[in-house]
């Protein structure tokens, strides 16, 4: 089985799916932004203190050095930003590259239309508590849409609960029975 990457913009279900995909086979879960706020620091104080560059270049670093801890099997739900667009290219391209050589990317969205993909995102984003701006959310997540929208190796468009996007992805992965 190899390593499932989970990729797509905030709000998607990333790290909720995941973890059921994780529990399900029976295999371990890391998610990129815990890891990186466990080992690194808060992710917004990385990027008010050292700028949004520096802290997707600590993000990629830290993302090679959790490919080589982990074991052959693992779940691991990418930052929303690890593979949009307004990454420097040069770190894209190389982003891209580990993800691919690495493992099977997984990319998660609510549903191929823009607006109510927009709608059901940012209504998640907001509902966690922690003072996004609706504005700033409604205007990022159709940019970080288009960035996803052509990328994965499997792609889904769900707004399932999570066990079911997870037996999706398990389904996908050729890991369980239709």
């Amino acid at each position: 089985m190899p390593r499932i990457f989970i990729i797509g913009p905030g709000g998607v279900g990333k790290t909720t799916a995941g973890g059921e995909l994780a529990r399900l086979l029976g295999c371990p879960f890391l998610d990129l932004d815990q890891e990186f706020m466990a080992r690194i620091g808060d992710i917004g104080g990385v990027i008010q203190d050292q700028g949004y560059l520096r802290y997707v270049e600590l993000n990629a670093a830290l993302f090679a050095t959790l490919v080589e801890e982990l074991s052959e099997t693992a779940v691991v739900p990418l930052s929303s930003g690890f593979l949009a667009r307004e990454t420097p290219p040069g770190l894209l391209a190389a982003n891209q590259a580990g993800v691919r050589a690495t493992g099977t990317s997984i990319r998660l969205l609510p549903c191929e239309d823009l607006e109510a993909a927009t709608r059901i995102v940012v209504a998640r984003q907001l509902g966690r508590g922690i003072g996004l701006e609706p504005e700033r959310e409604a205007a990022k997540f159709p940019r970080r849409f288009a960035d996803y929208l052509d990328q994965g190796d499997i792609r889904i468009f769900s707004t399932a609960g999570p066990a079911e996007i997870a037996a999706e992805m398990a389904r996908a992965l050729g890991l369980t029975r239709s």
